[in-house]
């Protein structure tokens, strides 16, 4: 499950249970909608309520620093107090590009629930290789862990 919502040019993302690519469609269409009207200046990533997050979820916040980085020049804070969840973006090297609060956020504002994947196979495909792609550029670490898959699904979307 991810919800959202919109405040003080602030888009505030709360990810529960597990975080799958079935999730990350809608999330990554969500994304290029709010980076597009140019409003949105910082996000703040909610993972206190989730279980795991795999690697396209992963590519997504790399998706969510690049633009942040690029456009602001600043950090986007992760709040994460599930130890498996910080010990994953620590190996994936998000402690050197975010801010990883241990705590839960004192939010008071409405959430709305993203749909689960609503896309062809196609455009899943394409949303999974962005957001491997993303993930990989992050650090050498990550290029040598997900060149494989990168490859393997341009070599898919190629054959299509």
């Amino acid at each position: 499950m991810i919800r959202y919502a919109e405040t003080d040019n602030t888009l505030v993302l709360h990810f529960g249970n597990e975080v799958r690519y079935t999730q990350c469609g809608p999330l990554s269409t969500l994304l290029d909608n709010v980076f597009s009207r140019g409003k949105i200046k910082n996000v703040l990533i909610d993972l206190t309520d989730a279980t795991s997050i795999d690697s396209t979820g992963l590519g997504l916040l790399a998706k969510i620093n690049n633009y942040i980085e690029a456009n602001f020049q600043h950090k986007t804070a992760i709040f994460s107090t599930n130890p498996d969840i910080t010990r994953t973006l620590d190996t994936a090297g998000f402690s050197d590009i975010f801010i990883i609060l241990k705590q839960k956020p004192q939010l008071a504002i409405q959430e709305s629930e993203l749909p689960e994947n609503i896309g062809t196979d196609r455009e899943t495909a394409e949303m999974i290789l962005n957001a491997h792609r993303d993930l990989a550029a992050l650090n050498e670490q990550n290029w040598q862990e997900f060149r494989g898959v990168v490859s393997a699904l341009e070599k898919e979307l190629h054959r299509k």
